[in-house]
This record gives structure tokens, C-alpha cells and sequence, in this order.
């Protein structure tokens, strides 16, 4: 289901005016005319159904209502926002939050792996510029390109339908993937976390389905860079509590790689009632 991301809220009328990039996609990419409608995810998470009533292109202006609104002496009844069709939240309440700490790839991969993990529900992306990745791939750390990167990840959300507001943040060197994992974590509260590095290598010592038989709230996946992770980058894991995970399948792209490790734990998760081990 493709949505419309909105970053104001309607007005008192129930009006939403869409400006710059915002305007340009409504009428450049959906082609929408007055009169269609589309649905629109608000700042609060709520999806609305709203119609497009008017379409300036000289002043690039394009404005939203509610499609359920009724004119009254000439004028349409304002519409409180969001009241269109039921609120919905933001992510299911079962739904399993994964954090991906996805190592510099080459060229487009890394955008590859932003859009994937948008769709897939990704609650956060973070970059790593490790041992083995090109520095200027990254754009030097701490800025990187997470500009371009946060545009993939709200067009991924728009086509996608995603409740799920992915986050990007900016890059961090990976000796700092411990720290930046402990802060995350800590908001995870009584739900648990646990975090996994996906390796090539069959260093495993348990399967993905043993670490994840408690269901934690929260997961972080590691995932190296062409060539893999550094062993002073996998120690540095290892000693910030995170678990080897060894898929016994065929050689997978990094890229690849992490798109299967999302799905394999968010599956794992979301059918954990049905699979779930017994002591």
C-alpha cells in the first residue's frame, strides 16, 4: 500500500498544504489530480485517507482535505485531523524492533540495503565505517551521506506502506558500535534485548533460534562489509555481548546477507508462539 508521508500536521480545517519536494512528488510521481485520493501518514503515526482539492502549479501549491467532509453554506465542515478513518499505530505492539548495523558497502549497495531494510521494518540503520571499508564510501564519519540515505529510506516508506519509521543515523567508526548498541538497548526496557553478528565463518555456537527463544524487544544484527568484519572488529563485538550467527547456506552478498538476517529474525520473532523451544 503506497502512503504519502506528512511532516505537518493538518490545520483546524483539516487542510494539508504540500510545498517543494512535497508538492513535486504528489503531482510528478503519484499524478494525482483534484479529486483523487490518497492515504496520508501523520506526524503522530495515524494513517488518514485525504483528497487532493486543488492543484496550483504555478504557485506549486497542492492542498489536502478530508474526503469525508460535507460543505455547509458554501463551506466545507472542518475536519479534525486524522478523523477520516480510524488512527492506526504506528507499529503493531508485537512488533519486533531491529536495529542494523550494516558495515560500508561499495557504489549502490549500501543504498540497496537502506531501501531493504525500510521495507522490511527496520526500526534503525546505522552505518559503520570499519577496518575494511573505503572512507570515502562513508563521506567521513560522522557526516557520511546520511542526507541521501534518509531520502531513500522516505520514498521506501511512501512505496512500502511501512508504519514503521525508520531512523538513520550517522556514521560511526566500529569501535563505537558497543556504545552506540548499549544506548539503544537500554530503551528497550523489561522486554530484553539481544544482539547478533552474522559471519561467514562457522563460528557460530548456536542457532538463531536459540538466542531469540525469549523473544527480546530488541535485536541488533551486525553485518560486515565485503570481505567480512576485521578480527579486532568481531572481538569488539564479542566483548559487547554480540552472539555469532552462521547461516548454513550458500555465500551470500553483504547486501544480500543482510536483507536474509532481517528476515530470518523478524520471522523467527513474529512466529515465536508457534516455534518457540520448551526446556
Amino acid at each position: 500500500m503506497r502512503q504519502f508521508l506528512a511532516e505537518t500536521a493538518p490545520g483546524p480545517d483539516g487542510t494539508l498544504a504540500l510545498r517543494g519536494k512535497d508538492f513535486r512528488y504528489l503531482v510528478q510521481v503519484l499524478r494525482l489530480a483534484p479529486g483523487a485520493s490518497l492515504e496520508v501518514r501523520l506526524p503522530d503515526g495515524s494513517l488518514v485517507e485525504m483528497r487532493v482539492s486543488s492543484v496550483d502549479r504555478a504557485a506549486k501549491l497542492a492542498l489536502l482535505d478530508s474526503p469525508g467532509s460535507v460543505p455547509r453554506d458554501g463551506f466545507p465542515e472542518p475536519a479534525a485531523p486524522g478523523s477520516s478513518m480510524s488512527a492506526l499505530p504506528s507499529v503493531p505492539a508485537d512488533f519486533p524492533e531491529i536495529v542494523l548495523f550494516q558495515w560500508i558497502l561499495k557504489g549502490s549497495k549500501m543504498d540497496q540495503v537502506f531501501r531493504q531494510a525500510t521495507e522490511a521494518g527496520v526500526a534503525l540503520v546505522v552505518p559503520v565505517l570499519g577496518d575494511r571499508c573505503l572512507a570515502a564510501e562513508a563521506g567521513g564519519v560522522g557526516a557520511g551521506k546520511s542526507g541521501r540515505w534518509e531520502r531513500i529510506v522516505r520514498e521506501a516508506r511512501q512505496q512500502s506502506g511501512s508504519a514503521v519509521a525508520t531512523a538513520v543515523r550517522e556514521t560511526v567508526p566500529s569501535a563505537l558500535v558497543p556504545e552506540v548498541w548499549a544506548a539503544v538497548s537500554a530503551r528497550g526496557g523489561a522486554g530484553g534485548s539481544v544482539a547478533i553478528t552474522l559471519t561467514e565463518a562457522p563460528l557460530a555456537r548456536k542457532t538463531l533460534h536459540e538466542y531469540l527463544v525469549t523473544r527480546p524487544r530488541t535485536v541488533a544484527l551486525a553485518i560486515g562489509p565485503e570481505g567480512g568484519m576485521s578480527g579486532r572488529e568481531t572481538e569488539i563485538l564479542a566483548a559487547a555481548g554480540f552472539n555469532a550467527v552462521h547461516f548454513r547456506t550458500n555465500i551470500l552478498r553483504a547486501e544480500t546477507a543482510a536483507l536474509y538476517g532481517i528476515a530470518a529474525a523478524q520471522t523467527l520473532l513474529l512466529e515465536s508462539e508457534k516455534w518457540r523451544l520448551t526446556e
